[in-house]
């Protein structure tokens, strides 16, 4: 798997992480969606979602930590975990330069970026370790919510034949169409509108 090879600027994430508050906060991105949307703008600049995962990448641990990305690495080298860990949430990977090089990077889940940073200290790691955990868990849902939406989308052209197929047999068959049709395009609407919202979040393109 290679990655993109643009790296976005998390100045405005590390500025915004120093200024959130984590204390008691009760309306967290997962319980009730009540996040804003330069926090969603964050979420998205720190963890990746692919093929229904959610991963962030050495390079932007490093740059959010304000660490050497060469360090980052060896710190994922020296990690005291066994293989089965390693192979389930480090893959190592590469991405291209400005200058058009290969250059190695690490892709990480949740758990391994949580293994990772364990070790780092002082008041501002504390925080940017939380802001990191809420943006895998904002992440999460997306990627839950867009698989309720894509399943509703199923669901709704399975429910659309029907209802084609039923206009089409006889005249109480096509009175009935004529109501469903209305409310059966609002439905889509609905869904197609909520679903894009969604994949634009999580950075995908819809099917």
């Amino acid at each position: 798997m290679t990655a993109k090879s643009n790296t976005r600027d998390l100045s405005v994430a590390t500025q915004l992480g120093c200024t959130v508050n984590f204390n008691n906060q009760r309306n967290s991105a997962l319980a009730d969606h009540s996040i804003s949307p330069e926090q969603e703008l964050l979420f998205s600049e720190l963890v990746i979602a692919k093929h229904g995962e959610a991963f962030t990448t050495s390079r932007k641990v490093a740059e959010l930590f304000g660490k050497d990305h060469r360090n980052v690495l060896r710190a994922i080298r020296l990690l005291d975990c066994d293989e089965e860990f390693t192979a389930l949430n480090f893959e190592l990977t590469d991405f291209i330069d400005k200058n058009g090089n290969p250059r190695p990077e690490c892709l990480m889940t949740k758990d391994g970026m949580v293994f990772l940073v364990m070790g780092f200290t002082g008041k501002k790691a504390a925080q940017f370790k939380l802001l990191y955990i809420r943006a895998f868990n904002w992440m999460a849902e997306q990627i839950r919510t867009t698989h309720e939406l894509t399943s509703w989308q199923h669901d709704f052209t399975r429910r659309e034949a029907v209802s084609v197929a039923n206009g089409t047999l006889h005249g109480q068959g096509l009175a009935r169409r004529r109501i469903e049709k209305h409310a059966l395009s609002n439905e889509q609407a609905a869904i197609h509108a909520k679903l894009q919202l969604c994949l634009n979040l999580i950075g995908e393109e819809a099917a």
